[in-house]
């Protein structure tokens, strides 16, 4: 079969792989110049700085080996341990989504506009750039930006998961001179000031020679800020990132946001197929019914990914 994967970040990619795997033709589109979603790194000057997930942990069996052949290839690392480890991308999170995406199809810089069933039941998606025609399709984007593509069909979707909803999350990137340490690891991520959520020295997490510092803001806060000026909004991230760490030199500052950063509630199954068509929607909010965290991760994203491509037959 012909599938299409709408939206190249973990779980898309890692559907891709088992999907392809199985002999199916595979078709990843991204809106994003790089794969990766929210495994993202921002080159900054000499160096580089994660903005979106920090790192990951592990749980279940299926991941662990996954992550133990990545590290062999020098894909993952330990970051630190307290007290199960702490992974990151050996170059960055992003990095290890380009080496997960290797041999993969993937149309970059492509807006996906809307998603229509044809009469001989094939699914057309149309984007920015053309229109594709797949037997199924994955979608893997946050909820509301896919029930948006869906138009109509969104009605075959159980009110229950359109009822989710998730909260936004902003970073602050500092490039710093001389010698910055944040705690003993390079995080701090408990009793913060008010405000701030974790800050992370990417330099002393190991993807950067050079002193650049993701500043990670809480959800209340950045609802509260997230219609604000972004010149405004960066203005209050680096006065609590002072407050928290002291006087430090900045020499450069950014501001990612992050409209769909983290859902507030989950869906207890790894993916949802819509009423009598072959359409599939999956990510990190789909969990597995016993899931011991209830919220949504790194290893949610991929075991939505392997499960929703186990489905498709």
């Amino acid at each position: 079969m012909k599938i299409g994967i709408i939206g190249a970040g973990l779980s898309g990619i890692i559907a891709a792989r088992e999907l392809a795997r199985r002999g199916h033709t595979v078709e990843l589109i991204e809106k994003s110049q790089s794969v990766g979603g929210r495994l993202a790194t921002r080159r900054i000057g000499d160096g580089q700085a994660d903005h979106g997930a920090v790192y990951f942990t592990v749980r279940g069996e299926n991941l662990k080996r996954e992550v133990q052949s990545w590290m062999s290839a020098n894909w993952v690392r330990v970051w630190y341990a307290d007290p199960y480890p702490r992974y990151v991308g050996t170059d960055g999170m992003n990095g290890l989504a380009k080496h997960l995406a290797e041999g993969l199809t993937v149309h970059l810089n492509e807006h996906v506009e809307h998603v229509h069933i044809e009469e001989d039941s094939t699914i057309s998606v149309k984007t920015d750039v053309t229109r594709r025609s797949y037997d199924q399709i994955v979608m893997t984007a946050p909820l509301p930006q896919s029930f948006e593509l869906l138009g109509s069909l969104v009605d075959q979707v159980t009110p229950s998961l359109r009822r989710l909803v998730y909260a936004p999350t902003f970073v602050g990137l500092f490039e710093c001179t001389g010698d910055v340490q944040i705690g003993e690891d390079g995080i701090l991520d408990h009793d913060l000031t008010p405000g701030l959520l974790k800050v992370i020295n990417n330099q002393q997490k190991g993807i950067t020679a050079t002193s650049l510092i993701s500043v990670y803001m809480e959800e209340a806060w950045s609802e509260e800020w997230y219609q604000r000026p972004e010149e405004e909004t960066l203005a209050e991230v680096e006065r609590l990132f002072r407050e928290e760490v002291g006087d430090i030199d900045i020499v450069s500052r950014q501001l990612k946001r992050w409209r769909y950063a983290q859902a507030k509630d989950v869906w207890h199954e790894p993916f949802y197929r819509l009423s009598h068509q072959p359409i599939y929607l999956a990510g990190d909010i789909f969990l597995e019914a016993d899931d011991p965290s209830g919220r949504t991760r790194f290893e949610s994203a991929y075991l939505s990914g392997i499960r929703v491509a186990e489905a498709i037959v």
